[in-house]
């Protein structure tokens, strides 16, 4: 699963690597929610381009509630989603995501970060008709964040994004991945600042 996520960057940082260039200038970010716009890398005319897709599988231009996941596992066969697996993949920019962490006091959030602290790139399909609107490919959390949530996003880093736009190739193995807990002032979709991917002091 996949609730929130981060692009504490510049755009242009997430792309350079890849010597694609955009005239989109997006400001760093720490609280992405679901129907909020945000850049994504597509496959257009036999080279990679940005565009700014809206977080939820629509065709409608609205921001209107819409599923956000889709199992990577069961995408391909699902109808909602195996045209866009074959015709309409994506991958947004991050540095990274959110996922809370059930307790017997609450549910706590963590956010979740590559072991080298670079940019990753989120895995996800385009709604095939609205070519707007996506949703995140989620699979079974890696051993190293499982402990707080059983399901993550497909992260891609900048070396195999890709062959994921070209031909839906993902890699079989995971990057190293890190989780910390962070402070509840994210739980509100309006806050917004650095200090939310920020550690918090533990007991443990």
């Amino acid at each position: 699963m996949c609730g929130r996520f981060a692009f504490g960057t510049r755009l242009e940082e997430a792309l350079k690597d890849l010597d694609v260039l955009s005239l989109v200038d997006h400001e760093p970010r720490w609280n992405i929610a679901p129907t909020d716009e945000h850049p994504m890398l597509i496959q257009e005319e036999d080279a990679l381009n940005v565009a700014i897709g809206r977080w939820g599988f629509t065709s409608s231009q609205d921001a209107i509630k819409a599923p956000i996941n889709a199992r990577l596992e069961t995408a391909s066969e699902k109808p909602m989603y195996k045209e866009a697996m074959r015709t309409a993949r994506m991958a947004a920019p991050a540095t990274g995501w959110y996922e809370w962490m059930a307790s017997p006091v609450g549910r706590h959030p963590y956010h979740h970060a590559l072991g080298s602290g670079e940019v990753m790139w989120l895995a996800g399909l385009l709604h095939p008709e609205g070519l707007q609107g996506f949703a995140l490919l989620t699979q079974e959390a890696a051993p190293s964040v499982a402990h707080v949530h059983p399901r993550m996003p497909v992260v891609l880093t900048t070396g195999n994004v890709t062959a994921w736009l070209e031909q839906g190739a993902l890699p079989s193995t995971l990057p190293p991945l890190t989780a910390w807990p962070v402070g509840m002032d994210v739980n509100r979709t309006g806050n917004e600042g650095a200090h939310l991917a920020g550690p918090i002091p533990t007991l443990f």
